[in-house]
């Protein structure tokens, strides 16, 4: 039978994740053999201490086990009827979300499909995506959960570009919603950029106008505070840009 859009998003970050299950084991292994090594000689098991750390090495090897096993028992299980899928808006079951995801990708309805890390040509893409079909905005994480936001949600999307803290420089894809507003961090400022260029084919930028690197900072924070003030401003721009 052949799978779903989601049910194949689900596979490969199964794969993905079991390399990274095994992969953490090996290292927790490696380390903990290293470990033995350099203190063996040194070692007295009539010792208080020593005992005690013992047990721990051993409730720890212990709970690393289970945790390995877990994750690889979820990651040999492939994600049906949209389970995989989080639904911020709970607008419908995951079921009946996922139908409409797998029917419209099916007949090539996806309008934007981009990387949010910037990748070299010839070698494979790592990290989450950004999908829009004509009914949902999907934020796909490198894990396997994809969030579907409805479009009819979705206020403004930019990339927020610039630095927040004393020292931090991120490049953030936000996206404001009814709701809350919703972000995935890209690597760099052009390619976050050019996503965002993409997305306002089919969203219009109602603040076209701003300057997105100023704008996108106050607007985050005036979403936070007052939601009002954000909607009401939201809608003369709104309206601004129909009259135009």
């Amino acid at each position: 039978m052949e799978q779903g859009f989601l049910a194949q998003e689900s596979k490969q970050a199964n794969k993905r994740n079991r390399k990274i299950f095994l992969t953490l084991f090996f290292v927790y292994i490696c380390l903990i053999a290293i470990i033995i090594f350099a203190v063996k000689d040194s070692v007295d098991l009539n010792d208080y201490t020593t005992k005690k750390l013992i047990v721990c090495l051993y409730i720890g090897t212990g709970i690393m086990l289970i945790c390995v096993t877990w994750g690889l028992f979820n990651a040999s299980r492939v994600a049906v009827n949209g389970k995989n899928l989080i639904l911020p808006f709970k607008e419908n079951t995951k079921e009946a979300v996922g139908k409409i995801i797998d029917q419209e990708v099916s007949e090539g309805k996806i309008q934007v499909e981009e990387y949010i890390y910037e990748f070299t040509e010839g070698k494979k893409p790592y990290g989450g995506r950004v999908i829009l079909t004509p009914s949902y905005l999907l934020l796909c994480q490198s894990m396997g959960k994809i969030t579907a936001i409805p479009r009819d949600k979705i206020y403004w999307i930019c990339a927020q570009v610039g630095h927040k803290g004393s020292s931090s420089f991120i490049v953030r894809l936000l996206i404001f919603t009814e709701k809350r507003t919703f972000y995935m961090e890209g690597t760099k400022p052009e390619h976050v950029e050019q996503i965002a260029d993409k997305l306002y084919q089919y969203i219009p930028n109602v603040f076209s106008d701003y300057d997105p690197f100023i704008l996108s900072y106050e607007l985050d924070k005036l979403f936070t505070q007052n939601r009002e003030a954000f909607l009401e401003f939201y809608e003369d721009e709104k309206k601004k840009n129909e009259n135009n």
